[in-house]
C-alpha cells in the first residue's frame, strides 16, 4: 500500500485525548518528511504544523485514514470514505475503543510499524438499506455496524413484519429490532443479548430488542439473504443507520436489506486481532483464578 499522503479524523469535543493523538502525529510527521498529513475543519484549533486543514473532498484523497476518538469515530469515518476504499486506522481516544486498533500513547509506535510494512488489511462486509416506496427506491444508506428499527415515540414498541428472501419469515413486536453485520455484532446487538460473529464470518445477525415474546430470539441468517422490513401496524418508524443518520419510514413503505458490495478496510498490526480485541476490551480473561 502506498503511503504518501495520510488524512486524520477526528471531533474536538469527544475526547481529552485526541490533543495528545494529534500533537503526537505533528512530531511523527517532521521526522518524516517524506509523508503529508492533512485533518478536517473540526479539528482545525488541535492541529498544528506540518499538519494541514483541508476540506472532505481532499482528506478523500488520502491513502490511510486515522479515527481518532471511539467507535463512533470510526463509524464515521466508514462513512466519509464509503466508495473511496480507503483503509482506516483507529486510535482509541474514547472508552472501550472496539473498532480501534492502537492506543493514543502508543501511537508514534504504531505509525512506525505502519510506514515499515507491519500491517496486515482486512475488510469487513457492510449492509445496504434502501427505502421502497410505491415501488420506487426513494432513499437508501449503507451501513458498517447496523440498521435499527425503532418507534418514533420513545415510549412505544415497534410491530413490524419481516420477509426472508421473499417469504414471510415472523412478525416483531419488541422495543425495536436491529440488522447487524458482523462488526456491529460487538455493538448495540450484543448488549441486547445478541450473538457475537467472527468479523469474516458471511452471515448477519436479526435481533429483537426486549420482545414481548420470550420464544423470540436473535436469528444469524447467510449474507446472500434479502430481507423485507415493514409496519405491521399503520404507523411510521424510524430507521436509525449506524447509530449516525435517521430516515423515516412511512405506513406503506417497506425497507430492504442485502449484503452491499461496498466494504471497510481496517489496517491491522501484528499479534492484534478480533480474538485480542475480545480478551483484552470485552474482559474475556477466563474463570477467577484461585489466590
Amino acid at each position: 500500500m502506498k503511503l504518501s499522503k495520510v488524512g486524520i479524523v477526528g471531533w474536538k469535543d469527544k475526547s481529552a485525548d485526541l490533543a495528545l493523538a494529534i500533537q503526537t502525529i505533528a512530531a511523527w510527521a517532521i521526522a518524516h518528511k517524506n509523508v503529508s498529513f492533512c485533518a478536517m475543519e473540526p479539528l482545525q484549533d488541535l492541529a498544528c504544523k506540518p499538519i494541514k486543514i483541508v476540506s472532505a473532498r481532499t482528506l478523500l484523497k488520502s491513502d490511510l485514514l486515522i479515527a481518532i476518538g471511539g467507535d463512533g469515530t470510526v463509524l464515521s469515518t466508514a462513512r466519509l470514505a464509503l466508495g473511496h476504499q480507503i483503509p482506516i486506522l483507529g486510535v482509541n481516544a474514547g472508552r472501550v475503543g472496539f473498532l480501534a486498533e492502537t492506543r493514543v500513547d502508543d501511537l508514534s509506535m504504531t505509525l512506525d510499524a505502519v510506514f515499515a510494512g507491519e500491517y496486515s488489511m482486512r475488510e469487513r462486509s457492510m449492509i445496504d438499506a434502501s427505502i421502497v416506496h410505491k415501488g420506487k427506491v426513494i432513499d437508501s444508506e449503507t451501513v458498517l455496524n447496523e440498521v435499527h428499527i425503532r418507534a418514533r415515540a420513545p415510549e412505544c414498541m415497534v410491530n413490524v413484519n419481516v420477509e426472508y428472501n421473499g417469504r414471510p419469515l415472523t412478525e416483531y413486536w419488541a422495543d425495536s429490532l436491529l440488522l447487524s453485520t458482523p462488526t456491529g455484532s460487538t455493538a448495540y446487538n450484543l448488549s441486547a443479548g445478541g450473538p457475537i460473529l467472527y468479523p469474516s464470518t458471511p452471515a448477519f445477525v436479526i435481533t429483537p430488542v426486549a420482545p414481548s415474546s420470550l420464544s423470540v430470539r436473535p436469528l444469524v441468517i447467510p449474507a446472500v439473504a434479502i430481507c423485507k422490513i415493514y409496519s405491521a401496524v399503520d404507523v411510521p418508524l424510524n430507521l436509525v443507520f449506524d447509530g449516525r443518520v435517521t430516515r423515516v419510514l412511512e405506513p406503506g413503505d417497506f425497507v430492504e436489506l442485502s449484503a452491499s458490495k461496498e466494504f471497510t478496510t481496517f489496517v491491522r498490526m501484528k499479534n492484534t486481532g478480533f480474538v485480542n480485541a475480545l480478551r483484552e476490551k470485552l474482559g474475556w480473561t477466563g474463570k477467577p483464578r484461585l489466590a
